[in-house]
């Protein structure tokens, strides 16, 4: 059996991404089942050798891409952290981090739909999406603790799974099902929820 290659000169370094965004762009086109690893080597003008030298299979393929665009993705939500204050978050940043949220949707909807509905039949892409969520729930965690002592939330952790699943549920609606209303006032409006929500001092005596 053939070793895949690890590329480390330039030449291979662009062709193994050639390779990938060919199959990024057929996967999104024709689907993952519809798509096989000749049509991807066809696309990216390489032999199949040459697609078998940098990847065992489509599989392996699959989830590098998955992995790379979730890292994007992760990147475009997060790409204001450096301007806030993040013991100090107020409303704007807030819809600021939930705005490049929705705009992360943006990046590659068709791949994402198609590998997000196959979590429920893979593990394997399940893992990748699952350790990305971990990711996003402890950055959110990370806010709620610099914040803590002005929000006095009780359980930062089970908190910032609440603040994750809602706003993912609402973009992932709006971008995949359809919003009933303007994309924007669905951020604005979860702002306002998800603000209030952490903002609201808890009264800890008795009732």
């Amino acid at each position: 059996m053939s070793t895949v290659r690890i590329p480390r000169q330039q030449r291979s370094l662009e062709t193994k991404k050639k390779i990938e965004k060919a199959a990024l762009f057929l996967f999104s086109r024709k689907g993952i089942h519809g798509t096989n690893s000749k049509e991807i080597a066809q696309k990216a003008g390489v032999s199949t050798g040459s697609f078998y030298a940098y990847f065992k299979n489509k599989k392996q393929l699959l989830l590098e891409i998955l992995e790379t665009f979730l890292n994007q993705t992760y990147a475009v939500i997060w790409k204001d952290l450096g301007t806030y204050a993040t013991d100090a978050l107020t409303r704007d940043n807030v819809q600021s981090i939930i705005t490049n949220v929705f705009a992360a949707y943006d990046i590659a909807p068709r791949f994402l739909s198609q590998t997000h509905a196959l979590r429920y039949s893979d593990p394997d892409i399940n893992r990748v999406y699952e350790r990305e969520r971990r990711r996003e729930v402890e950055q959110i965690m990370a806010l709620i603790e610099a914040n803590k002592d002005r929000l006095r939330i009780r359980d930062p952790y089970a908190a910032a799974i609440i603040a994750h699943n809602t706003v993912e549920h609402a973009a992932h609606t709006a971008k995949f099902i359809g919003p009933e209303i303007e994309e924007s006032r669905l951020i604005e409006s979860l702002a306002d929820i998800i603000y209030t929500f952490f903002s609201t001092r808890i009264n800890t005596g008795s009732k």
